[in-house]
């Protein structure tokens, strides 16, 4: 038997599913939460096999929960189930711990065979989930590329235009006109085959020249 804790924010969605898993003879839904710190104050009491957590909910997002549950050495798989198909959310998931994520839309049949899988010791992704980080990854790679056309001295201050510099103090602290870095902008703009700052910084972001932090 495989014992199971719900944790969703949507009450109707949470308790027909709890419904439904609890018509399957190799399934027990031993409990239930509507955010990631009830969730983690029912732990204290029910252990479950398995953990199926949505990551958008209010107090303790899913993020939230499984870093907890990762930091405390918790033992329960985590198979998210969610409506955010982002591949960074899916990164996310996966890096904080979490053994599955499947869509909302998921079928019933592959949802059991998730779950099956991960008792099993197994990790699942839904083909779908697979489909969005690959093509994250490709488009990476892309991006990837088109930093490489850039030259050392392209790159430094495409990491000063991503931070939001602007020409003056770009040229002050590289000790160049106003007018080479103006000339510099133009052939990274056109090397990066993009046309404003804005694009700039996420090219900057996700090739890690900069960061949130920054």
């Amino acid at each position: 038997m495989i014992d199971l804790v719900l944790a969703d924010d949507h009450s109707v969605i949470r308790k027909a599913l709890s419904e439904l898993l609890q018509n399957n003879d190799k399934i027990n839904v031993i409990g239930e939460a509507e955010d990631g710190k009830e969730l983690l104050t029912l732990l204290n009491s029910v252990q479950p096999d398995i953990i199926i957590l949505d990551v958008n909910m209010p107090n303790l997002n899913g993020f939230e929960a499984l870093n907890n549950l990762k930091e405390n050495n918790a033992s329960p798989s985590v198979l998210i189930l969610s409506a955010d198909e982002k591949a960074s959310s899916i990164r996310s998931a996966l890096d904080a711990g979490a053994k599955g994520y499947l869509p909302k839309n998921v079928k019933f049949t592959e949802l059991i065979f998730a779950i099956e899988s991960i008792a099993e010791g197994r990790t699942y992704l839904s083909p779908s989930i697979t489909e969005r980080l690959m093509n994250a990854k490709n488009n990476a790679n892309s991006n990837t590329s088109l930093v490489a056309r850039l030259t050392k001295r392209e790159k430094e201050i495409l990491v000063h235009l991503a931070n939001g510099e602007n020409h003056k103090e770009i040229s002050s602290k590289l000790h160049i006109s106003s007018r080479t870095v103006d000339t510099h902008r133009s052939n990274i703009l056109k090397k990066l085959e993009v046309k404003s700052n804005a694009e700039l910084v996420k090219l900057a972001l996700s090739n890690d020249l900069i960061s949130l932090d920054n």
